[in-house]
């Protein structure tokens, strides 16, 4: 059954792109440097999205041109960025185990400096790249010497005839995409029958998280497991494999493409009213009253000593990858 309409519903902007309805309620006017970014959620199956926001011409030229200088303040990676971005590799190349076959053909979209493709391919696998920002697309190419492309999901669609890819990779990209459906679709006519997606995003229930932080300007999106699953069903995946972090709440999953799925609403029973107990009760007293900010950032600051320490003269960034890869994977 449908919630009675809410009154913030009528400067609802943006149809929910899971459920299709217009019925939010608001949750925030502050993103985490708190400028003004109103986001909302949908009362009728729980997903959370930024409402107004820019065109999708002006997201585009965002992305690839101002995003990577604006979240981290550089064109191209430093020594401790690669290192970083290989771990994470690992990481994802161990999630894909049982998955990820030797003949698989794999596509990475939002491939950032090509690490994970870098990574694959030195693992054996056919592994290609897309990227939005100019800047790292190009790093890519030149500094790794990986096949990246600069673009976007959408500019792909067209040119494939037939469905080309065993694996897409979504690492912290889904939370980006204007219209997640449409491109969760897209992603669905890339794949072979039987192919599988894997995606990582932020989760709108880590209670880990700072309050005044939770809302980034980037984040068009953010999703919990029971929203991300639920998108996924209706463009006609299965999840096979899912995972939240203990440290940083982040969702990962892999999902398996359907040939054969009946159509959804998207609506959500109760998930709107448990992510807004959740939030309502992750206070900023609750947080720093809580041990969790403070070993949070114990962590942090022991994991950059180690990686100051990793990437001490280290300037070849392929050569970087390789230790990781060879201490991580053992190969």
């Amino acid at each position: 059954m449908h919630q009675e309409p809410n009154p913030d519903s009528a400067a609802c902007s943006i149809p929910c792109n899971l459920c299709g309805r217009k019925n939010v309620h608001q949750l925030s006017l502050k993103d985490r440097q708190r400028s003004y970014l109103r986001t909302v959620i949908c009362c009728d199956c729980g997903l959370i999205w930024s409402d107004p926001r820019s065109n999708d011409d002006e997201l585009k030229d965002f992305y690839a041109t101002k995003y990577r200088k604006q979240y981290k303040s550089i064109y191209e990676p430093k020594p401790k960025h690669i290192h970083r971005d290989a771990v994470e590799a690992a990481k994802r190349y161990h999630f894909l185990k049982g998955v990820i076959k030797s003949e698989d053909t794999i596509l990475d979209v939002g491939s950032g400096s090509g690490v994970f493709v870098y990574t694959l391919g030195r693992l054996g696998f056919d592994a290609t790249g897309l990227e939005p920002d100019q800047s790292h697309s190009t790093y890519a190419r030149k500094a790794l010497d990986v096949p990246i492309t600069t673009g976007f999901i959408q500019d792909i669609q067209t040119d494939v005839q037939t469905p080309g890819y065993n694996l897409i990779t979504l690492h912290h990209v889904l939370e980006h995409f204007s219209d997640p459906f449409e491109n969760l679709k897209i992603i669905w006519e890339l794949l072979k029958p039987n192919g599988h997606l894997m995606l990582e995003a932020p989760n709108a229930l880590d209670a880990r998280q700072d309050p005044k932080n939770r809302y980034h300007m980037a984040h068009l999106y953010t999703f919990t497991p029971k929203t991300i699953e639920t998108i996924l069903q209706k463009a006609g995946f299965e999840t096979v494999k899912k995972s939240v972090a203990p440290l940083n709440g982040n969702i990962t999953l892999v999902a398996r493409k359907l040939t054969d799925f009946s159509p959804i609403t998207g609506e959500i029973p109760g998930s709107f009213e448990e992510i807004k107990k959740t939030l309502e009760h992750h206070t900023n007293l609750r947080h720093f009253t809580s041990s969790v900010p403070y070993r949070k950032a114990i962590v942090h600051f022991i994991k950059a000593i180690r990686e100051q320490i990793a990437v001490f003269g280290q300037k070849n960034p392929t050569h970087l990858i390789n230790k990781v890869i060879a201490a991580h994977i053992g190969k």
